[in-house]
């Protein structure tokens, strides 16, 4: 598909940052070592029957090679809490990324981050092509709520915590 596109990838990429998100950190167990993929691009209430989420991950990831044949996905919601460690899950040294990090890995080899408000346990459902990334559907086989925690959301390249002191506007 082609377009007549007034923009260039740096301007796109500057709007993308200035839509305000969640951060998600996926990870599972696969030959004995951890591995995770960090995503703002995850997005919960795809399905409610059945149970979907969904993330974005790039075609070309070296981890999701890893990550595309484990049994399970945990999927981590992060908190403000995790803001020092985030960048290091996601960093390029992938034998750092777990350093110091409080984790749990369960049966099925799903890795839940110590912490996380919300966390799911999920088995890939589907996978379509998109663009130069991959579109992940998770089928949601368990989750845990911690509803006492601050949310972590991306904005502009940097971490923030979301306002609980700011008065909400009826839906």
């Amino acid at each position: 598909m082609t377009g007549d596109h007034h923009f260039d990838q740096a301007q796109l990429r500057e709007a993308f940052g200035l839509f305000p998100s969640g951060v998600a950190a996926i990870a599972a167990q696969h030959d004995h070592a951890p591995h995770v993929i960090v995503a703002s691009s995850f997005s919960v209430g795809v399905s409610l029957q059945p149970p979907l989420a969904a993330f974005f991950v790039q075609k070309h990831s070296s981890t999701w090679r890893f990550l595309q044949h484990a049994e399970r996905l945990g999927v981590s919601i992060l908190s403000y809490e995790h803001a020092q460690i985030c960048r290091q899950l996601a960093g390029q040294d992938k034998n750092q990324r777990f350093e110091g990090v409080d984790y749990h890995i369960t049966a099925t080899g799903a890795i839940q981050l110590a912490k996380a408000p919300i966390w799911f346990e999920c088995s890939i459902y589907d996978v379509h092509p998109a663009g130069d990334h991959l579109s992940v559907q998770l089928l949601i086989q368990k989750l845990n709520i911690q509803k006492d925690t601050t949310p972590l959301v991306y904005h502009q390249s940097r971490f923030f915590p979301l306002d609980a002191t700011t008065t909400a506007l009826s839906a």
